[in-house]
């Protein structure tokens, strides 16, 4: 069985061969290559072919974003796991949409590392805890953005609405006045950007709002 070829970015030579050190234990890996820049990265790639590739975010020259980047347009075959000290929400997400198959911090240790690189290898994704954390943080604050906080009446309001019920209909259905009504609809309006009772309509049963 041939070995999975890897190639390690890192700027500091104390770091870069700890890391090289801890992947050389594993038996089915081969480090064919050390770079401590981005550029370095870039002129070794064609030489070496390598796996994966693991790249830490701060790099001289050219950075990691810049350098995954690079790869994923170029040499897409090649999988990019990003080790670094950083787990910035806002990083995190840039790298994802930079399209990385995994992203470990660096106090993860050769078990961990070890699991990232098969599991890459295999087309899927790995991310440390802290970082799977952020990452479904995020969605879940999504998520909840996205969540129109309607109240109990305003809810009973739009179930009229699509039902056809006038503005005087859903008064007496709801025993207020008319003047409550239309402040009601106003602020449903506002809530969901709607401009007019069509566009409410599609957006509350494009969410679940309506059945």
């Amino acid at each position: 069985m041939s070995k999975i070829k890897l190639l390690v970015a890192e700027d500091h030579s104390i770091v870069r061969e700890g890391i090289v050190s801890l992947l050389q234990a594993e038996p089915s890996f081969e480090v064919v290559a050390t770079a401590g820049n981005g550029k370095e990265v870039v002129e070794l790639l064609s030489r070496y072919e390598p796996d994966v590739c693991l790249l830490d975010i701060s790099m001289p020259l050219m950075d990691g974003m810049e350098t995954a980047s690079w790869i994923r347009e170029k040499k897409p075959q090649i999988k990019i796991i990003m080790l670094t000290t950083y787990n910035d929400k806002e990083i995190v997400s840039e790298m994802i949409h930079a399209g990385v198959s995994g992203y470990l911090l660096k106090n993860s240790d050769k078990q961990e590392l070890a699991e990232a690189v098969h599991r890459v290898m295999k087309g899927r994704h790995y991310f440390s805890e802290e970082v799977e954390n952020i990452i479904l943080k995020g969605l879940t604050e999504k998520k909840q953005e996205e969540v129109i906080p309607l109240t109990a009446r305003e809810m009973e309001i739009v179930q009229l609405l699509a039902k056809e019920y006038t503005n005087d209909k859903i008064a007496g259905e709801l025993h207020i006045s008319y003047r409550t009504v239309e402040s009601h609809r106003k602020n449903i309006m506002q809530k969901t950007k709607s401009h007019n009772l069509a566009g409410l309509l599609k957006y509350a049963y494009g969410r679940g709002l309506l059945k």
